[in-house]
């Protein structure tokens, strides 16, 4: 079947391909892809490509429409060229005999024809794949799979407090007493050891149950910083840092931070 005749088959025989009539509704690969019109200090999640090689100069593309129907898109590919393929899906074609062949297309993003925002395919035959194209719903499973991964990870990660002595003299280190045996009250008494200034600690919590780093005694507040010490609150600048998320290399490289 010569690749002219294709596109009129391909436009004849859509209606028969089961996994094709879903392919807009689902994938939604335009709005998985976009992250320029997401909100500024969000995070957005890219969807998995694999990377193909172009046979041949300028290649025929199909574009499929509203109607759910193909239509022939010109390109500018190269042979040579490298280029994402997202997805695969099986296409019955029927050429003008009657012969009906079973054709695999991959889903290479969304470009505009005829002034509309179009999703466009290549045939499997016009490239040379660098691994296997996965199924439109196997990638589907796999993009709720990364997006459900990686928001775990940002869910999972915990705040902490990280201090320095204000001033260049450094800051006293306090040391905790009970009043008495009895007495479950207690109080702070300065020792002469010191933190120097410029010398950046992470506050430790004193409880089990929650990251609780800072006392409140009377008036004045102490954090702790191990090792039975603490630091006078006032003495110190504190700054908020955050547990480095828990992904692998792979799941890393698809966050988009906006």
């Amino acid at each position: 079947m010569k690749t002219k005749k294709l596109f009129t088959s391909l436009a004849a025989a859509v209606m028969l391909s089961a996994g094709l009539a879903g392919v807009a509704q689902t994938a939604q690969p335009v709005q998985a892809q976009t992250t320029n019109q997401a909100k500024k200090g969000s995070v957005s999640v890219k969807r998995r490509t694999v990377s193909v090689t172009v046979n041949s100069d300028k290649p025929v593309l199909f574009g499929l429409k509203d109607d759910n129907k193909f239509e022939k898109v010109d390109s500018t590919y190269t042979k040579g060229q490298a280029i994402n393929a997202y997805y695969s899906i099986d296409v019955t074609a029927t050429s003008q005999s009657g012969q009906s062949q079973t054709i695999t297309l991959y889903y290479i993003g969304n470009q505009t024809v005829n002034g509309k925002d179009t999703p466009v395919f290549i045939p499997s035959t016009d490239v040379t794949t660098s691994a296997s194209v996965p199924t439109q719903e196997n990638w589907v499973k796999q993009a709720q799979s990364d997006r459900k991964a990686i928001q775990d990870a940002y869910n999972n990660r915990t705040q902490y407090i990280v201090v320095t002595p204000k001033s260049k003299k450094g800051s006293k280190i306090y040391y905790a007493y009970l009043k008495s045996r009895k007495s479950k009250k207690v109080y702070f008494k300065a020792s002469k050891k010191k933190i120097k200034h410029g010398k950046k600690i992470k506050a430790v919590s004193v409880s089990k149950k929650s990251y609780q780093p800072i006392v409140k005694v009377g008036k004045k507040r102490y954090v702790y910083i191990g090792k039975k010490r603490y630091l006078n609150w006032s003495s110190v600048k504190a700054t908020v840092k955050t547990t480095p998320l828990q992904l692998s290399d792979d799941l890393k490289n698809l966050i988009v931070e906006n």
